[in-house]
């Protein structure tokens, strides 16, 4: 029989290991989802990565107490070896901030083999973490590989230099950025807008390096406005993506799960994506690709089902005008007004941003704004994407923010 010290030690013990793990809340803050190549962009790339470090610069858009890093071989075909691993604060010049770098562990462990077809979080790197933030993912690759991730400019340096702030012999490069998701613990709740679709969402002709597309801009419009500080925006747009066939990047229908469904702390997705469907269905290097104006708005739908499933509020934004385009046609434009009409009028959306009134010429209104127009007729420059961002704002607003 137990003496009365010992009964209370044995109900302290029960008590503790029936205690619940403190609730974490983890949410996206920034996305760059992986891309399966075409040949000609793959070729493209400098050669595979062998005994070399690359950083990659990433911005995170919501405040916390800690962060972990999303790596993607979930493209590839043979296992990723990752040989060592850092993250660093960047300064605005984009310098790592001395004494900022702390290295990425992955169960404890200093490497890791990513398995083909699969991801790998870090453990967390504890904060804090600022809104709006510029780090540093600093990795290295002890054997030869060809990730199938997301092309970023990038720096590249010899041998192993993730301990360095500063790399040695470093080259500038456009090539596979393995980092596809950077996450943050935060201490309250959060709301995240995925914004999917193709490179009108990633924010094509841009300033480079400015963080001036449509949903870096509309993130720090939400900040400077108290009711929408509760947000965090990952960005899940792909240039050159479609929504019913595979080009630059998995079809919009066959990586929905793994680029909107699966980020933490979804709530909702603006989906913006189909121009890239109907100017390609007349170009002769998509010969049997064509699509209808009824076949996008199908596609749609089964998104924005999938969304409801998963408890995700899912908003439809209009198609740009785009007369002018080396891919436009009159054809096409007759699709792409009968898309807009249904996504303003079919009520399969919960919500919808015209972007198609915010940036069209009132006198030729299948022609972009020429204030707005980066000079291809198909994608914003900056003052174009401010002007989305300024009429995507009081649609978030009014998705309202989580109880805390």
């Amino acid at each position: 029989m137990l003496g009365t010290g010992a009964r209370i030690g044995l109900i302290i013990a029960l008590l503790t290991a029936a205690a619940p793990v403190p609730h974490q809340r983890w949410a996206g803050a920034y996305g760059a989802p992986p891309i399966g190549y075409e040949p000609a962009i793959r070729d493209a790339l400098p050669q595979p990565l062998h005994d070399q470090t690359v950083r990659q610069p990433v911005r995170v858009s919501v405040a916390g107490r800690a962060l972990r890093v999303r790596l993607t071989n979930e493209l590839g075909t043979t296992p990723m070896r990752i040989g060592a691993a850092s993250i660093a604060r960047l300064d605005a010049r984009g310098q790592v901030v001395p004494g900022s770098t702390r290295q990425l562990l992955f169960a404890g462990q200093p490497a890791v083999t990513i398995p083909a077809g699969a991801p790998w979080l870090t453990d967390p790197v504890p904060g804090p973490v600022s809104a709006d933030a510029d780090y540093a993912v600093t990795l290295y690759f002890p054997e030869q590989s060809s990730p199938a991730a997301h092309a970023q400019m990038v720096e590249v340096a010899p041998g192993n230099q993730t301990g360095r702030d500063t790399l040695a012999g470093p080259v500038r490069a456009r090539t596979a950025g393995l980092v596809s998701a950077i996450e943050v613990e935060t201490a309250s709740a959060q709301h995240v807008l995925v914004t999917f679709g193709d490179s009108i969402t990633e924010g094509a002709a841009s300033t480079p390096g400015a963080h001036m597309s449509w949903p870096d801009q509309l993130g720090r419009l939400l900040a400077r406005t108290p009711a929408g500080r509760c947000w965090a925006i990952s960005n899940a747009g792909i240039s050159g993506n479609r929504l019913l066939h595979d080009g630059r990047g998995p079809n919009a229908l066959a990586r929905f799960d793994r680029d909107v469904l699966s980020v933490p702390g979804a709530r909702t997705v603006v989906l913006l994506e189909g121009i890239n469907d109907i100017g390609a269905s007349h170009m002769a290097e998509h010969a049997g690709e064509g699509v209808s104006a009824d076949a996008i708005i199908a596609g749609m739908r089964e998104l924005v089902e999938r969304a409801h499933a998963r408890g995700l509020r899912a908003i439809g934004g209009t198609l740009l005008p785009y007369q002018g385009a080396a891919y436009a046609d009159a054809g096409g434009e007759a699709k792409r007004v009968a898309v807009n009409t249904w996504i303003r009028t079919g009520g399969a959306f919960d919500a919808v941003i015209d972007f198609d009134a915010a940036m069209r010429d009132a006198a030729h209104p299948d022609q972009m704004i020429a204030a707005g127009n980066s000079g291809d007729h198909l994608h914003p420059n900056d003052r174009g994407y401010t002007r989305m961002a300024e009429a995507a704002l009081p649609t978030i607003l009014k998705e309202g923010c989580p109880v805390q």
